[in-house]
């Protein structure tokens, strides 16, 4: 079944279950967030790749106000929920753009825990080759996840094309199959330490305590 929600484009990909910080600025987007707060509702946060959007974007709530500034600015983190197949959007008086979504869930399919298994030693491996310890919230909030994939992806050294196109997949297999490919060329491609720390530090994302 179709709804309607307003859109936020952003050079950004929010998973399911990540949580993200913005610093909103711009008078059409202080107004959707005052809205959004006000009424307890959400917004799609879709990539956009130079004048064109996405055709699948993540329905996000704001989860926490950090702070509000006198001029209507502030900082806020969402978190992502579910996504949505866009149908078509317009553009609202205030300026922000409206769509008709439609569900984009997973296909009925079953768990491939050897799949699981494989990214799992992959990224460990990964990680401890650069040094680098994740705290303990992210483990946490992994192994709570039911898609796995996601909560990964957030530390997998993707590019914003990349990370689209794991959004879009409609199956978890599919997704752990594309990070294992994805996390073996790291290994091969990357010698130096210090620049595969980087690429899979500058995500952005938030790994805190949720409930």
């Amino acid at each position: 079944m179709s709804k309607i929600i307003p859109l936020f484009p952003l050079q950004l990909v929010i998973f399911p279950g990540s949580q993200y910080p913005l610093h909103i600025f711009e008078p059409r987007y202080k107004t959707l967030v005052t809205e959004s707060l006000e009424r307890d509702t959400g917004f799609g946060i879709v990539a956009k790749f130079e004048n064109k959007i996405s055709d699948v974007c993540t329905y996000v709530k704001i989860v926490k106000v950090l702070k509000k500034y006198p001029n209507g600015e502030s900082d806020i983190v969402v978190e992502g929920f579910h996504r949505y197949l866009i149908d078509g959007v317009t553009v609202h008086p205030i300026g922000y753009l409206v769509a008709e979504v439609e569900p984009h869930n997973d296909i009925p399919e079953n768990d491939n825990n050897d799949l699981v298994i494989q990214m799992m030693i992959l990224f460990e491996r990964l990680l401890k080759r650069i040094n680098y310890e994740l705290p303990e919230e992210f483990w946490t909030n992994l192994s709570e996840s039911k898609n796995k994939s996601f909560k990964i992806a957030e530390k997998a050294g993707l590019t914003l094309e990349q990370q689209q196109e794991l959004l879009i997949k409609q199956s978890e297999n599919e997704r752990l199959k594309f990070l294992i490919e994805h996390l073996e060329f790291l290994e091969k491609k990357y010698s130096d330490e210090m620049t595969l720390k980087k690429l899979i530090m500058s995500d952005g994302y938030l790994n805190e305590k949720k409930g």
